[in-house]
């Protein structure tokens, strides 16, 4: 009778919706185990209110904690808790009674029998992740991880990504259903998992002067009438990703948004991607706004830009206090060296710093380069579609491909002067190319190239320099994508990422 009503009794505890946390049976003596009251942990709800923490309710019960129970945070593709899933944060709790127990959100033992609520911090808080859009909190997660995978340990919620391409002005009208650059990365962004993609067409009005300050409202109904059609009390992330003055049209969006956003937007991460933004304006920052050629059209074209922003007079596009992350691409490539940029008659240059909200942080990204043009045959929005919506789905890193450093090494053969070695970082798979300038000599000397291998890394050692004072320059040049032969002059199109000035060996 006793091993019966034991066996009733264990099969209850599973059954419930509860995370026990036992020592091991056999570091207890036969005579406590019985006698043995094990508290449980009761995972009830999870949330966010910012995006910059989780808060989560669970219930201790039967007995205080005797000992320190971690609390894992996590994305992950479902709502369901496995070792593949992406940790985030943790809290550890200690138990009740000790001088540095932990408090719970209303000052209680977090350890103590009762019901509790626990706010964790998240440093990066919670970007965009369409691939994993739940966040899962677990009680014990080494133990659950290893294999025993108990009813009530876990509390999640799911988070929801709306994007938003916008693009810019004086769009042809032939493209009436959508500008092809839009379109085709609204297409990539549904593949890398966000869940609604709002490409904004205003390709009717995008030509007349003034019209990108009255989309900025409208564009800002689309996003709140998108977000409704997802549970009310779950967070929904918008991803803002603009070009030239679309990027005016999604500051003033974002502003809007900022004054009546529901609580399911307030909780989501906004993140606002800038690229090459340019207002038509003739007094924004940043000093020259364009590149023109020498000829008379140059000057006509000047004159023609000037005119159009004068009578435009746009607002400058802005990062406001309500975005969590912003990133600015830009670009200021002289026409001669613009592929396919207005007949090679102008280029349109990104005005930046952009104004940001104090706080909010933002990345820049200098493409400056051979072939990278406001909007010619490769353009802003094609480098950013090719090297970074790829990155977009799981939230991994981005890796620049116009990032360039190099050093020269010194010591030992390799540091000599007869024989050089000069080494750094490019993005993996670039071409790094040395060249040196000697004083009193015409021409570069050409000191050969290597390829910068998986991690980026680079290092060549160069032969005998001439006689003189001499600066060795270092050159990256990134291979274009073949998949996307048909964004480039030609499917291998090489793209300089950055010069970096060496100092000779020896100096």
């Amino acid at each position: 009778m006793f091993f019966d009503r034991l066996s009733r009794g264990v099969r209850r505890v599973r059954s419930e919706r509860t995370r026990t946390l036992r020592p091991q049976i056999e570091d207890l003596e036969g005579r406590g185990l019985l006698s043995a009251v094990a508290p449980e942990i009761v995972m009830e709800s999870a949330t966010t209110v910012a995006s910059r923490s989780v808060t989560f309710d669970y219930e201790v019960k039967n007995a205080d904690l005797g000992q320190s129970v971690v609390f894992g945070i996590y994305r992950a593709a479902d709502d369901q808790f496995d070792p593949s899933d992406v940790e985030i944060g943790s809290v550890t709790v200690t138990p009740p009674g000790q001088a540095s127990s932990t408090r719970d959100d209303n000052g209680q033992p977090a350890g103590a029998v009762g019901q509790h609520q626990l706010t964790v911090s998240l440093p990066q808080g919670l970007p965009l992740n369409p691939e994993h859009p739940y966040v899962l909190v677990v009680a014990d997660p080494a133990h659950t991880a290893s294999g025993v995978t108990e009813d009530g340990n876990t509390a999640s919620f799911r988070t929801y990504t709306i994007g938003v391409i916008t693009h810019g002005g004086i769009q042809p009208h032939s493209w009436s259903r959508g500008v092809p650059w839009e379109l085709r990365m609204a297409k990539s962004l549904r593949a890398e998992g966000y869940d609604t993609v709002i490409a904004y067409n205003w390709v009717p009005s995008s030509g007349d002067p003034g019209a990108a300050a009255r989309q900025g409202p409208r564009l800002a109904r689309a996003v709140l009438h998108a977000a409704s059609q997802f549970p009310a009390n779950d967070p929904v992330d918008i991803h803002f990703i603009g070009h030239s003055e679309g990027t005016v049209v999604n500051s003033l969006a974002i502003l809007k948004l900022g004054r009546e956003e529901p609580a399911q937007l307030r909780a989501g991460y906004l993140e606002e991607t800038l690229l090459d933004p340019h207002a038509a304006n003739n007094k924004a920052p940043g000093g020259s706004q364009y590149s023109v050629a020498s000829e008379l059209l140059g000057t006509i074209a000047r004159w023609a830009i000037n005119d159009y922003q004068a009578q435009a007079q746009d607002p400058l596009p802005v990062v406001p206090a309500t975005v969590d992350a912003a990133e600015v691409f830009y670009q200021h490539t002289p026409i001669a060296e613009a592929k396919g940029s207005n007949n090679g008659i102008y280029n349109l240059w990104g005005q930046v710093p952009v104004k940001a909200a104090p706080g909010v942080p933002v990345k820049y990204y200098n493409l400056t380069g051979v072939g990278i043009s406001h909007a010619g045959e490769y353009s802003v929005p094609d480098w950013y579609q090719v090297h970074v919506v790829p990155t977009l789905g799981n939230g991994s890193a981005f890796v620049n491909p116009a990032q360039l450093t190099a050093a020269l090494v010194v010591g030992g053969s390799a540091g000599t002067s007869s024989e050089p070695t000069y080494q750094g970082q490019a993005a993996p798979g670039a071409t790094v190319q040395l060249s040196a300038a000697v004083r009193g000599s015409t021409r570069p000397i050409a000191l050969g190239g290597t390829v910068a291998d998986a991690a980026g890394n680079w290092s060549l050692t160069t032969g005998p320099l001439p006689p003189g004072t001499a600066h060795v320059t270092a050159r990256a040049i990134a291979v274009a994508d073949p998949a996307w032969p048909h964004v480039f002059v030609t499917p291998k199109l090489r793209v300089q990422s950055g010069i970096i000035a060496l100092p000779r060996a020896g100096e």
